[in-house]
């Protein structure tokens, strides 16, 4: 009872001083609380379910994370007139200037769940009372989720890696340790640094995994991070880094496993509803009893309300085959909320609960970087396998669907691009794909002042807030 006391008032936030733009330690009175926290195995455990707990901000996988490239590639339209969540991203209009960012509580969150990160590597090997491969686990975690938080914020504020030669344009601030000096570590790194160091975290992760524990009395094991999450991360940051052999072979070794076999056609739709865990989550972020509050309010036409905004575009609806489980017929629903009719996607959806699990990275997603990466590697013996991986997929969703094939990579490539915004619209991709494949913006069904630019461009890269 004690250590949840000192849990409830050891408030991990990051202040920011616009004066000399400082990123700030907590101050001394915190500081009481850190030493407390980690004097003992369950204080450590606790501030370690505390990073995940971070994770599941509004600020963050629960709304503004996952909406940001849903909004900005065309997966999402408004549903309501009058001052929608995201104005400013949905129309490319983000400024420097904290205020006047709809992305600046993403950006304060994310470098929170960093700053939490680092507090528990910092301070975790002081505890006594506990077993190596107990610790090595708290540590894997850690190092995880502090490689995601920062490959989350590079892909939001920076341009895509192959942006410029040898990817040497400026990136985010990479934080791997909690300081209140005003040092080059806090300025902006160029993104290959940065994917250096979140590659480097991965990697430090698999070794202490293999050397680690279960250490969480309750929940799904998918519902914590493991070393096949930390994988499967690692084969999506290799996809976007365009290390396409790494990608290959990261993504087919989770899909060869045969741990996380992909859902049934028939029970697809389902899988979506309230806190099921799906048998291909590899890893899912537990709200467990919660209710309300969720990514799910903002596009479930239960609530009836102001939050009911998140409405699917044209653009999407019109890529499924009337057969598709995961189209029109089958996955969304056509409704009338605030007075405007629009169709709505079920992921997320509920009923009067709408908080729920987030699909963070699954075994689908495995398949189409498999199938991208087998491309990429090789665009003329690596069309069959690319193929194979794809309608693997595509068939899942539609039985009946004649198989794709292709003779050229462009359009092999298309295909994979276009299966990948069927399968995985409304988990937080489109924008991002678009981006790293250098395609240009394209949103037709979309009343923004910045329907659709041409690649390269600044839009590219939501700017950064001038916190730092």
């Amino acid at each position: 009872m004690r250590k949840n006391i000192a849990f409830l008032s050891f408030t991990i936030i990051l202040l920011f001083s616009t004066g000399c733009k400082k990123f700030l330690e907590s101050n001394s009175q915190n500081q009481v609380s850190v030493a407390e926290l980690f004097t003992d195995y369950e204080g450590a455990r606790t501030a370690m379910i505390g990073c995940y707990n971070k994770l599941k901000s509004s600020s963050y996988y629960n709304r503004d994370f996952y909406s940001y490239p849903e909004l900005t590639g065309g997966n999402i339209k408004y549903a309501i007139k009058k001052v929608p969540s995201l104005t400013n991203t949905y129309n490319f209009v983000n400024s420097t200037t904290p205020a006047y960012n709809s992305m600046y509580n993403f950006y304060s969150q994310a470098y929170s769940v960093i700053y939490s990160a680092n507090n528990v590597l910092e301070n975790v090997d002081r505890v006594t009372n506990a077993k190596v491969e107990q610790l090595n686990r708290i540590k894997a975690d850690a190092y995880t989720i502090r490689a995601l938080a920062h490959f989350d914020l590079v892909r939001v504020f920076a341009q895509d890696y192959r942006y410029s030669p040898d990817a040497y344009h400026i990136g985010i601030v990479i934080k791997i340790k909690n300081t209140d000096s005003i040092a080059s570590v806090n300025f902006p790194s160029s993104v290959k640094q940065v994917y250096s160091q979140i590659l480097n975290d991965l990697d430090t992760a698999l070794i202490l995994y293999n050397a680690s524990t279960a250490i969480y009395p309750a929940g799904n094991n998918k519902t914590w991070l493991s070393a096949d999450a930390a994988t499967a991360i690692k084969a999506r940051v290799c996809l976007y880094k365009g290390d396409y052999s790494q990608a290959y072979s990261l993504s087919t070794s989770i899909i060869n496993s045969g741990k996380y076999p992909l859902m049934n056609t028939s029970d697809y739709v389902a899988s979506w509803s309230k806190k099921n865990i799906s048998s291909e989550s590899i890893f899912e972020l537990a709200f467990g009893s919660g209710t309300g509050g969720g990514y799910g309010d903002y596009f479930n036409t239960f609530a009836q309300s102001l939050f009911v905004q998140f409405a699917t575009s044209n653009d999407l609806l019109k890529l499924y085959d009337p057969s598709d489980i995961r189209g029109k017929k089958y996955l969304f629903q056509d409704t009338t909320a605030n007075n405007i009719t629009s169709s709505f996607c079920k992921k997320y959806f509920g009923t009067a609960d709408s908080c729920n699990n987030i699909k963070v990275i699954r075994t689908s997603e495995m398949y189409l970087i498999a199938a991208e990466a087998a491309l990429q590697s090789d665009p003329t013996n690596g069309l069959v396998t690319a193929a194979s991986y794809l309608n693997t997929i595509r068939q899942r969703a539609n039985p009946s669907a004649t198989p794709f094939s292709a003779t050229t990579k462009d359009a092999m490539l298309d295909e994979i691009f276009n299966e990948r915004r069927r399968e995985l619209c409304f988990e937080g991709h489109l924008f991002f794909d678009i981006a790293r494949l250098h395609r240009n913006l394209v949103r037709i069904d979309c009343n923004s002042v910045n329907a659709s630019f041409t690649y390269p461009n600044e839009n590219y890269a939501c700017p950064r807030p001038s916190i730092f």
